[in-house]
């Protein structure tokens, strides 16, 4: 009877952990749940509004082509592309918190950076970005409609937390520089043209037979060519400083943009340079308005905004006329 009693006890203990086995804690699976995100394509998205306390702004465009509104800015594409990565990548790996402790997470109003997403006016997500925890492999979120708080795969807060000055796109002349056949520079009120040519190259000295000796010469091949930077009076420019510029151009990117009306276009440039390619393509660079800065003010043909060169970009560029005739006696080129 005792043995009977005990084969019972035994079975109310194992009935019992089934059912919290089965219930309890299969209710607490389901209600840790993570959501799982629809799927998007970073193609699809046309429209991003990102939102901080302090600021907000919108970026509207497609493929490398994005613009931030309502300053109609060109948008740096790489940024954007991080952005447009991040949004539709989006995965939830793990519930952080239930409980709407928002301030801990940075997912506050005065913290938090709020993203949404369309596909023309449709909005396809939205998401609070918080603090990256102490994995650095996350991010915290909330997603829209969710009180709750999520891990997210990777750490992207920088990826939005822009002011707009450093997401503008600082590319201010772009073109092919194997399609340049002339360079038109100008400095201290004097114009130098440079009009690419094939020229000769420089033929060694040959050693001449003895004489007397009867030479079948074979008849003689054309000299081989080069190309070369050549004014309109036949004196040839140092190709290394002149192709030197041409790589500076062809991909420049400014150190930061000015406000319009800087620098004075009525004032004098320091210097000048006017390379034709498929178009003319024109870089003025105007004397530092601050010597400390160490920038100098210029403007593009590529650009409708003024902005700054640091000075050893600069300076790769501008090239005094003595330089581009290096071989050439000084007081020839005076």
């Amino acid at each position: 009877m005792k043995m009977k009693k005990e084969y019972l006890i035994l079975l109310g203990i194992i009935a019992v952990l089934l059912i919290y086995l089965l219930f309890g804690t299969g209710r607490s699976r389901m209600s840790y749940d993570v959501p799982k995100l629809k799927n998007l394509v970073p193609e699809d998205i046309t429209r991003i509004e990102i939102s901080l306390a302090d600021r907000s702004f919108t970026l509207a465009g497609g493929g490398e082509d994005w613009n931030i509104q309502p300053q109609d800015y060109a948008a740096d594409p790489v940024k954007v592309q991080d952005m447009l990565d991040t949004i539709a990548g989006l995965q939830l790996t793990e519930l952080a918190a239930e409980k709407q402790d928002y301030q801990r997470y940075d997912l506050d109003d005065d913290s938090r950076i709020t993203v949404k997403a369309y596909q023309d006016e449709e909005l396809v997500r939205e998401f609070d970005i918080g603090k990256i925890p102490s994995t650095y492999r996350h991010t915290f979120v909330r997603v829209a409609n969710d009180i709750r708080v999520y891990y997210a795969r990777e750490s992207f807060r920088s990826r939005f937390e822009f002011e707009i000055k450093d997401l503008r796109d600082k590319r201010v002349m772009s073109f092919d520089k194997n399609e340049v056949s002339e360079i038109r520079i100008t400095q201290a009120n004097e114009t130098l043209v440079f009009v690419k040519k094939a020229v000769p190259m420089p033929q060694e000295a040959e050693e001449t037979e003895a004489e007397g000796e009867a030479v079948s010469e074979p008849p003689p091949e054309p000299p081989a060519e080069q190309e070369a930077w050549v004014t309109s009076d036949g004196r040839t420019g140092d190709k290394a400083d002149l192709d030197t510029i041409l790589s500076e151009l062809s991909d420049l990117r400014c150190d930061e943009f000015l406000e319009e009306g800087s620098p004075d276009q009525d004032q004098e440039p320091v210097f000048s340079v006017t390379v034709k390619g498929t178009k003319d393509f024109t870089l003025r660079i105007f004397p530092k308005q601050d010597t400390e800065s160490g920038n100098y003010p210029a403007l593009s043909s590529e650009s409708s905004y003024p902005f700054l060169l640091s000075t050893y970009k600069a300076e790769r560029i501008i090239k005094k006329k003595k330089d581009l005739f290096p071989e050439e006696p000084e007081e020839e080129i005076k």
